[in-house]
């Protein structure tokens, strides 16, 4: 016998999972420019090289919008030109910190509720947003 809560729990995996893709992000509708490549063979490791983007920097932290080849959403860190770390997520965003520094969002990802009226939040580009104040 089959009950509505079950069918809800077995279902809201599925349902995390539907939310958008690598793919729906606006900085991958953008052409890709020199500015946007990354010449660090360790940091593209995994990534699709022609989906990286520029999105910004941040304390002397260049960040890099990027696709796994797997369609993961990525965010490649490079200090002075160099590999510094990449996160990835296969759901519909990702958050993660510069070294020693603020905290990032990217996509959908959101480390508090109600997180776009908190103090502190720079938007850097069209789905990457820095928080320089505590979580």
């Amino acid at each position: 016998m089959r009950s509505p809560m079950k069918a809800l729990l077995l279902a809201a995996p599925i349902l995390l999972l539907a939310g958008c893709s690598a793919s729906d992000l606006p900085e991958f509708a953008a052409e890709q420019t020199d500015r946007d490549v990354v010449a660090d063979e360790r940091a593209i490791e995994g990534i699709a090289s022609e989906t990286t983007r520029f999105v910004g920097e941040v304390d002397g932290v260049e960040l890099f919008l990027a696709k796994s080849q797997d369609d993961e959403i990525c965010l490649i860190q490079l200090r002075n030109g160099g590999f510094e770390s990449t996160a990835c997520s296969s759901g519909g965003g990702l958050g993660t910190t510069l070294a020693g520094g603020p905290a990032i969002e990217v996509g959908d990802f959101r480390y508090l509720e109600d997180a776009e009226n908190r103090p502190g939040r720079e938007q850097i580009s069209d789905s990457v947003v820095v928080i320089r104040s505590g979580l």
